[in-house]
């Protein structure tokens, strides 16, 4: 039993010590000079297009100083994806030392992923759509 439990729980503190490092070291970037030396969107500077990870940067930024409106609109698809993955790994945690499986359909699916990015791609294709005619009327 005692096996059991150490290979149980020290898989779950692998993951978690990897996660709040990857954490820490997001939270240094984001706070730190090295921020200004992330280039700028390839396809707004030369096709004048909103890519699909248009404000990701600004999005991971603002949630991370706990910026969460801000952090919505720069890029909602992001937002909703991080805090996805943080009510995951939550669940995750509570389902290990529990040993159940509470909320077992929020776990991912294929289906799942295949549905989130093809509403973030119809997203995109809406906003430059948007974008686009918001500049024809202007002109």
């Amino acid at each position: 039993m005692k096996n059991f439990l150490n290979k149980k729980y020290s898989k779950l503190i692998i993951i978690q010590i990897s996660i709040i490092v990857l954490l820490a070291m997001i939270f240094i970037f984001v706070n730190s000079p090295f921020k200004n030396l992330t280039p700028s969107c390839y396809w707004k500077e030369n096709y004048n297009v909103t890519c699909p990870s248009c404000g990701a940067t600004r999005c991971v930024a603002n949630f991370i100083n706990g910026n969460f409106r801000d952090a919505f609109f720069y890029n909602p698809f992001l937002f909703i994806l991080i805090v996805y993955l943080f009510l995951l790994d939550l669940l995750y945690i509570i389902n290990t030392i529990l040993n159940k499986k509470y909320l077992k359909f929020f776990y991912p699916k294929w289906w799942y992923v295949i549905i989130y990015f093809s509403l973030w791609a119809i997203y995109t294709i809406i906003i430059n759509i948007l974008y686009f005619a918001n500049i024809a009327n202007s002109l």
